[in-house]
């Protein structure tokens, strides 16, 4: 009787573990993103040394460095180690 009721309970409490586990369907595979003048401005995808840092990228026209996300969200940074991998214009 209780592994009628236990078996269940358990499949639940895994399937529910591995929903957070999915990987991150946002993530645009062609394109990163860089957030400027308070707009999403797409560049193409760009390689990262993911070691902890941002991976950022370097506006020659104003002289800034703006961190590059995978998808256009705020919560989504792309991993790297704080070196400018990209200029923009």
């Amino acid at each position: 009787m209780k592994t009628k009721f236990l078996l269940p309970v358990l499949a639940l409490i895994f399937a529910t573990g591995m929903s957070f586990a999915t990987a991150d369907l946002n993530a645009d595979p062609e394109n990163d993103y860089i957030f400027r003048n308070d707009d999403w401005e797409p560049i193409d995808e760009v390689e990262c040394d993911p070691q902890g840092g941002d991976c950022l990228a370097y506006s020659v026209s104003e002289d800034e460095t703006y961190p590059i996300y995978d998808s256009e969200s705020l919560s989504d940074p792309k991993d790297g180690n704080n070196t400018i991998v990209i200029n923009v214009p």
